[in-house]
């Protein structure tokens, strides 16, 4: 069976290492421009959910990656855990309340257990959660491993225009003519409105622009993710920090920015030089990316439109990468499955 493939970010990559698996000859497409996996925070976390089914997806995905690393060793994931203090008192409190009641592993610690794990901070927070499960990934490598192990043919800045066939795929159509497929998966993230919009498939997507700053080298190092009332944080596997210019970055509902990269680099240094007793640690990079944010902000998985047709466009695609390849691979295949967890989150709400 010949699969295209359409992105090479991480949700791309992931479904063709999956596809290829499963006995397939695939082709992934990218246009060239960056993948919101390249600019991403890297956490592979369930903590973060929008109701009780998406937490089951993330876990889903959680549990994905681990199998996924066990298979391919050489993956760029850590758990690292991560230390949740956005919150004190009361709402820390519901947050582990409402975990613990999804069966989810959170710990909730005090500030000496704190400063035993995290010996690095010069600010330590009254309490924390600790969810030891959680994992830091480098998800551009990430991707480049997953395209290379997966054996896919890969085409890079070839604009994919649209999708051959009325009722079923024939392949799909680019600035250089008609190429040839047997099932086609979408996975092009922010682009994936304009290829669907060509068979009437209607995928609405928020606008939401997110901001990493990168720092220059820092030690001592940071053990875990530490999600802080400013915004989110780790160190990178070469020493330098990695940040989220906002708090909440994975809820953040803001349109545009409205900083310059200078003002997003000088604030969020004034936060992050005291937490770790850095005074003089500058930041070395901006980052801006848009993320793939569907209109309800759930992911979107499963078949629209012409038969053999298959999108896969979701934000936190670190989290879910893995289990949305090995969905999708069985669905692209006909082995189905996994309705249940996968209801919510089909293309057919959108359409008319």
């Amino acid at each position: 069976m010949r699969v295209i493939v359409v992105g090479a970010g991480i949700i791309g990559a992931s479904v063709a290492y999956a596809l290829s698996q499963r006995g397939c000859e695939v082709t992934v497409i990218d246009g060239g421009l960056p993948a919101a996996s390249e600019t991403s925070f890297g956490w592979i976390n369930a903590s973060f959910y929008a109701d009780a089914a998406h937490h089951r997806l993330r876990v889903a995905g959680m549990q994905a990656h681990e199998a996924l690393q066990t298979a391919l060793p050489d993956l760029p994931l850590r758990r690292t855990g991560a230390l949740c203090f956005e919150e004190q008192g009361p709402a820390l409190e519901r947050t582990a309340a409402d975990l613990a009641a999804l069966s989810y592993g959170v710990e909730t610690l005090d500030a000496a257990r704190i400063a035993e794990l995290e010996p690095a901070l010069a600010q330590v927070p009254q309490a924390a959660l600790r969810f030891d499960a959680e994992q830091a990934a480098e998800p551009a490598v990430m991707a480049q491993r997953l395209l290379a192990a997966s054996g896919a043919r890969l085409v890079r800045g070839l604009r994919v225009t649209g999708v051959t066939g009325r009722d079923a795929v024939t392949g799909v159509r680019t600035q250089v003519g008609d190429l040839p497929a047997d099932r086609v998966v979408i996975a092009a993230g922010c682009g994936a409105p304009d290829i669907l919009a060509s068979v009437g498939v209607r995928l609405p997507m928020l606008t939401r622009p997110g901001v990493l700053v990168t720092t220059q080298q820092h030690a001592p190092r940071l053990n875990h993710i530490l999600v802080t009332p400013h915004g989110e944080l780790r160190h990178l596997p070469d020493g330098r920090l990695l940040a989220s210019a906002v708090a909440n970055h994975q809820g953040d509902d803001a349109e545009k920015v409205e900083e310059t990269p200078e003002q997003i680099g000088a604030r969020v240094m004034d936060w992050l030089r005291p937490l770790v007793g850095a005074p003089d640690l500058q930041w070395a990079q901006v980052a801006l990316a848009h993320r793939p944010v569907p209109e309800d902000g759930l992911p979107v998985i499963g078949q629209a439109g012409p038969q053999g047709l298959h999108i896969a466009v979701m934000h936190s695609g670190v989290t879910l990468a893995a289990i949305t390849g090995q969905v999708t691979a069985d669905a692209v295949t006909g082995k189905g499955g996994h309705d249940t967890l996968l209801a919510p989150y089909r293309p057919a709400r959108f359409q008319p």
